[in-house]
């Protein structure tokens, strides 16, 4: 039990060896920080790639090398970087990967960018571009991040790709312009007698649309266009050419016959036939038989010798009696207008002229001489152009025949037929109002034709009528359904306190709302009253299902208000956060809402939960900022006590405890940089400590040398202050103020010693020489006290005391002395000292603080 007395603690002055250690790292350190300057400094001023390559492949300081980094732009250098720093910088190595991984990133969307670029050179010398490629290479093509000029390549290539898709467009509208003007002037060819203007006409659209399938985009248009107008113009300059022959060959009749009714001499019936016939032959239409006709009147008239009428003298009072001013200018105007009209080749104008002459009755105004002719003549081209248009006209009704026929060959949707036929009868009947009446055999063959064709259309519509009647009964039993439901749902179940699943009665509601919207059509007829029972069998259900919905609103209502009275600072809030989010998804899918009025509150909702978040983010923010000031006043502390460690001069003891009370009342640091500023600042603490312990060792070396030499001087005077004179005394005083000042405490017994000895006499031997065991014994105390090994010839002795100083201590109210006590004790003791005692004596001396 008494081990602790005998345990022996190395509290030995320091050594030469490790005061040299001491200054030998602290010339180290301050070489390190010196080339570690040097080393910034020379990283600043390089200016160059590949020699800030080699410099951070060589260089031994992290600062340095990243500083260098900074310039490692191109790949190689960025890979060789890497593969030099991997394991040894981890920053330098971040920051050369980050710039790789850029570097391959710009290479793929350049690389991308290029195949957009290629792709549009191809589709520009495509012959045949389409606005769905020029779409595809748009989506294709990211413009983000891309060098200038390839944007600016790829923006005159598309520039050229929209001015050819612009080109096509305005073609593609221009050839059906032409064709529409050519199906035009096809409907035109048979009611209007300008065929050679109309041949003119004809030829300028052909020109255009050849003008048109040479041009360069010619290959975007469509087929058929060109198909249909060579057709369609190939047909129409047939026909123009036979309505021309057929012109030709009844002007010639009528410039005949003119000639031969003009004629006063007697005509030879055989001459007339043989010119007759050598004419050419007449077209199958009415006017034909009109000009026959004329023929077979002029030939009786001319078989017998016919004397040339003589002129009817009217007489000038009769004219005037007849002649009305009103009626004539009437009969004027009517037959202006009648050859204007067919000067115009208006038809229909020219006949309601005509059929005003009619209405005036010639005999009570006859017309005058001039007046008759002109009528005559008018008249004759009238039938002409009325034969021409029931011709023209029935051919155009062989057109529409043929076309209703070819309609059963078609495989054509049934309401697109039913237009097509609609179109057929229409323009039939525009053909009765222009060309006159059809005759029966081609009505009844277009009649034909159209029932015929139109027989899908009408399996079709009937169809569609069977379908509707279908549909009806489907809502009807849809209706009944919801009735039937709206009774077995809502019924009150008092016994078994069931309440109604508002959520089924949602859902059903629901889904026979959508199945309602997707019912097919219905006879217009019934469709409002379908509407009002469907309307009246689901508001039995909704409206005890709206009073239920404001109820769970108001329950969400509540969840948002608690949502957003939630302290978002609490550590628990997050937590409570997510059970109102569970509870709401369960009244969710406990209770779905209408979507608009769900979707409102859920955003409602989340916009409190988000405030709490972002609130708490936000404190995050300031706690981060927050850690960084601490790390600031972290660093700053470190680089205080760093220069504190470097510094000549000696180090204030009080500043290790102000470093670290400081320290202490600092908050936290960013959790990625705590382990680095800790193990600064200890590094820091160390180096300052160390500081103080070897100022503190310096100090006690140099007050044990002074110790050392005042004892020597006080056991000097001791020794021979019997024999000494004044002088030999003043000497003494001389060079006690000579030396170093002690510690007050040290200083203040050692003074009085010297002052008793000075001042004692011979006897005071006699006391120096019986104080010699006493010195050894306070020696031993001191030794024991201060834990310190005594000389091995002492062990026995050392024990004994040892025994002693514990049955001291265990005495109550006994009084231990302390180390320092000891010392100053021993100090006073006026006793000769040989080097062995002073030895040990000035080895306690070091360890004491005083």
């Amino acid at each position: 039990m008494f081990g602790f007395l005998f345990k022996r603690v190395d509290r030995s002055a320091p050594q030469p060896i490790a005061e040299a250690q001491a200054a030998v790292r602290a010339e180290a350190r301050q070489v390190s920080d010196q080339a570690r300057q040097q080393a910034l400094r020379q990283a600043e001023t390089l200016s160059d790639e590949a020699t800030a390559v080699e410099f951070i492949r060589q260089s031994d300081f992290a600062d340095a090398r990243l500083r260098a980094a900074q310039l490692v732009q191109s790949r190689d250098a960025l890979e060789q970087v890497l593969r030099a720093c991997r394991n040894t910088d981890r920053r330098v190595a971040k920051l050369m990967q980050g710039r790789l991984d850029n570097l391959r990133q710009q290479l793929l969307i350049v690389d991308k960018a290029n195949v957009s670029l290629a792709q549009a050179q191809r589709l520009l010398q495509e012959p045949q571009l389409m606005p769905n490629q020029v779409a595809e290479l748009d989506r294709a093509w990211e413009a983000k991040e891309l060098p200038f000029g390839l944007q600016q390549e790829f923006a005159k290539i598309r520039a050229a790709l929209v001015e050819r898709l612009a080109t096509q467009a305005s073609l593609q509208h221009s050839t059906i312009g032409l064709l529409a003007s050519l199906r035009e002037l096809s409907q035109q060819a048979g009611s209007d007698a300008r065929h050679a203007s109309q041949t003119v006409v004809l030829d300028a659209l052909e020109l255009q649309m050849a003008a048109c399938l040479t041009h360069a985009e010619a290959l975007t248009l469509p087929r058929h266009l060109a198909l249909d107008f060579a057709q369609e113009a190939q047909a129409l300059r047939k026909l123009l050419a036979e309505l021309q022959q057929h012109e030709a060959a009844l002007q010639a009749r009528q410039d005949l016959l003119a000639t031969w009714e003009g004629a006063t001499a007697a005509l030879n019936p055989t001459a007339l036939k043989d010119a007759w016939s050598a004419l050419p032959g007449l077209p199958s239409a009415p006017i034909g038989s009109e000009l026959e006709q004329r023929y077979q009147t002029l030939l009786k008239q001319h078989t017998v010798v016919v004397s040339k009428p003589e002129k009817i003298q009217l007489s000038p009072k009769v004219d005037v009696a007849v002649a009305d001013s009103g009626e004539r200018a009437d009969i004027a105007e009517a037959l202006d207008g009648l050859e204007k009209a067919l000067e115009d080749g208006a038809l229909q104008a020219a006949m309601d002229f005509d059929k005003a002459l009619r209405a005036i009755d010639f005999k009570a105004h006859k017309p005058s001489a001039a007046q008759l002719s002109r009528l005559t003549q008018a008249r004759s081209e009238l039938s002409r152009l009325q034969g021409w248009a029931r011709w023209g006209g029935n051919v155009s009704r062989e057109e529409l025949i043929k076309a209703a026929q070819e309609l059963t060959l078609q495989a054509i949707a049934p309401t697109e037929l039913a237009k097509k036929i609609g179109s057929l009868r229409a323009r039939w009947k525009s053909l009765d109002v222009s060309s006159g009446s059809a005759p029966k055999v081609l009505w009844e063959g277009f009649d034909t034709a159209c029932t015929a064709a139109y027989a899908p259309v009408a399996a079709h519509f009937q169809q569609q009528a069977e379908q509707r009647q279908a549909n009806l009964l489907d809502a009807r039993a849809l209706i009944d359904e919801i009735q039937q439901y709206a009774q077995t749902a809502l019924a009150p179940q008092p016994t078994t306190g069931v309440t109604p699943d508002w959520k089924a009665i949602a859902q059903f509601c629901q889904h026979k709302q959508q199945a309602w919207k997707s019912q097919g059509p219905v006879n217009r007829s019934e469709k409002k009253a379908l509407d009002s029972a469907f309307s009246a069998a689901i508001q039995a259900l909704l409206a005890p299902l709206a009073v239920q919905q404001r109820s769970e609103i108001a329950r969400r209502e509540r969840l948002i208000d608690e949502a957003a009275q939630l302290p978002a600072n609490q550590r628990d809030t997050t937590d409570r956060v997510r059970q109102l989010q569970q509870r709401w998804q369960e009244q969710a899918k406990a209770f779905p809402l209408p979507r608009q009025e769900e979707q409102d509150l859920w955003l409602r909702f989340r916009a409190a939960c988000d405030a709490i978040f972002a609130q708490r983010k936000e404190s995050a923010s300031g706690a981060d900022a927050e850690r960084r000031d601490n790390l600031r006043l972290r660093e700053e502390q470190c680089a205080l006590l760093e220069a504190a460690s470097t510094q000549p001069e000696s180090v204030p003891p009080k500043l290790l405890q102000q470093a670290q009370q400081e320290w202490a009342r600092s908050g936290q640091v960013p959790r990625a940089e705590q382990a680095q500023i800790e193990a600064r600042f200890n590094a820091a603490l160390t180096a300052v400590q160390e500081r103080l312990d070897q100022s503190r060792r310096h100090a006690a070396l140099a007050q044990a040398e002074a110790l050392r030499d005042k004892l020597i001087l006080c056991q000097k005077v001791e020794v021979n202050v019997g024999a000494a004179s004044n002088e030999m005394r003043s000497v003494w005083r001389q060079s006690w103020f000579g030396l170093p000042a002690l510690a007050p405490s040290l200083e203040k017994i050692i003074a009085a010693r010297f002052e008793r000895a000075l001042q004692n006499s011979d006897e005071y031997a006699a006391v120096l020489e019986a104080n010699g065991p006493v010195l050894q014994q306070e020696l031993l105390r001191a030794e024991i006290l201060a834990g310190v090994e005594s000389p091995p010839e002492l062990s026995r002795e050392r024990l004994q005391l040892q025994v002693e100083v514990l049955q001291a201590s265990l005495k109550a109210g006994a009084k231990v002395r302390h180390i320092e006590q000891q010392l100053l004790y021993i100090c006073d003791l006026p006793a000769k000292m040989d080097e062995q005692a002073l030895a040990r004596l000035l080895k306690l001396v070091t360890l004491a603080k005083f």
